[in-house]
């Protein structure tokens, strides 16, 4: 097992904070045990800024549209009704997991404001107040345990169903998990005393706040925030003991920071410790973030290596997955604040477009290397009939609700009570019966 300096090392590089006291010492860990989570793993990444789906997997050979247009054509994939642009890492990305996605184009955000936009499509809603799906999916499949939902920094509302554990703060993780300790006390090199107290006064000290906190639970009439609060900060306590299953999985070295273009591309430790805290049995979910989508001059330069990061991202969640031997228990929504412009504007950018599209994958899925959804030659959203999935003028205008209902159904959640707390009054489009052909 890896030493727990050495784990925390290798946490303070990852970046890896939490919202609440998630992780306390070990003298003050409760005894009762949390049963680890061995569900399916919920990955939601962030092409934050806006993407250009005309240049992924929505393409459009339109000159004024698309300079690639120029000079190449729309790509496309025997026996596939995927199509992609000649653009980026497109033509590896798509024919690798063709088999493993379903592409939503045609999604119109009905805006095209960032945090309007964020909200809408990973909650469902454009107004303010629903939890993002990986807060509701963690909610419901296990919230109490300390690492149910991370998060780095994609919209992360939980509308008080549960916290999140937040990476970012690297110096927040070694103050949670050790209170009492000189956090750059090293062994090898220092012999001073490694605690602030000693042992017999850590004990006494652990031994009252226990006291202390069951007084508290005990309480009649509290305000439900604070009543909450308690019983968030008990859960916390008692799953301390899992820590040491963290520290199991996480590799001894991380992932560099840099890609396989020499880009500095933080999605991979994202997706390295987020699978490591999965396998650990913490976590039920978690979102990535990957930025530099919102290209409003030097598009075609920016937007490529954007969309570079991403798909390198992807295929090293995919690849550390099947190292870890648990592929078969991912499964990821990537999607976006909404589409960009179909034209360039006078800085050779692309400006906010309310149509974008959404990527659904999982390995050997049975709804895999389907398209729904469509948009027409000016990228723009065309109506499709629920039932049939096919263009419709009396159809309706796919929405982000459709998308996250979609991601309910795919979890199984949506008839929980939660879920019904929350609403999305999507409409009844079966994303995922292989029965309708969409070709």
């Amino acid at each position: 097992m890896m030493k727990r300096r050495n784990f925390l090392q290798l946490m303070v590089g990852a970046g890896l904070t939490t919202s609440m006291p998630a992780m306390l010492n070990r003298a003050q860990a409760a005894t009762v045990e949390i049963e680890p989570y061995s569900g399916d793993f919920y990955v939601l990444i962030d092409a934050e800024g806006g993407w250009d789906v005309t240049s992924l997997c929505d393409p459009k050979q339109s000159t004024s549209i698309n300079n690639w247009a120029l000079s190449d054509t729309t790509k496309t994939i025997t026996g596939s009704p995927i199509e992609y642009a000649p653009f980026a890492h497109n033509e590896r990305f798509f024919n690798q997991h063709v088999n493993d996605m379903l592409v939503v184009n045609g999604i119109d955000a009905q805006t095209n404001a960032h945090q309007a936009g964020r909200r809408h499509n990973w909650s469902g809603r454009l107004a303010e107040g629903y939890p993002s799906f990986a807060a509701l999916v963690a909610a419901i499949k296990a919230p109490q345990l300390p690492l149910a939902y991370i998060s780095n920094g994609s919209y992360n509302h939980t509308a008080e169903l549960l916290t999140y554990t937040l990476m970012q703060d690297p110096s927040a993780l070694n103050k949670l998990v050790y209170q009492d300790r000189f956090l750059d006390y090293d062994p090898e090199t220092w012999d001073a005393p490694q605690h602030y107290h000693r042992k017999n006064t850590r004990e006494i000290i652990a031994e009252q706040q226990a006291l202390r906190l069951e007084r508290l639970k005990a309480k009649q009439g509290l305000a439900s925030r604070l009543e909450k609060s308690i019983t968030q900060f008990s859960n916390a306590k008692n799953g301390q003991p899992l820590l040491d299953r963290l520290a199991a999985n996480i590799p001894t070295t991380l992932v560099d920071y840099f890609d396989q273009d020499g880009e500095w591309n933080p999605l991979l430790r994202q997706a390295q410790i987020a699978l490591a805290a999965y396998k650990s049995g913490l976590c039920v979910s978690c979102d990535l973030l990957s930025w530099g989508f919102d290209t409003h001059s030097n598009h075609d330069t920016d937007h490529a290596t954007s969309i570079r990061r991403l798909q390198n991202g992807i295929e090293f969640l995919w690849a550390e997955a099947e190292r870890q031997g648990i592929a078969d228990k991912v499964k990821v929504l990537v999607s976006s604040d909404f589409g960009r412009t179909p034209e360039y504007n006078d800085g050779s950018g692309k400006d906010h477009w309310p149509i974008g599209s959404a990527i659904f994958m999982q390995k050997n899925a049975s709804w895999g290397n389907r398209v729904v959804g469509k948009t027409n030659a000016n990228h723009e959203a065309l109506k499709i009939n629920p039932a049939s999935l096919q263009q419709d003028d009396n159809g309706i205008i796919i929405q982000p609700k459709d998308i996250q209902q979609g991601m309910r159904v795919l979890a199984g959640i949506d008839q929980h009570p939660l879920s019904l707390q929350f609403p999305l009054e999507a409409e009844t489009i079966d994303l995922f019966n292989t029965s309708i052909s969409t070709l």
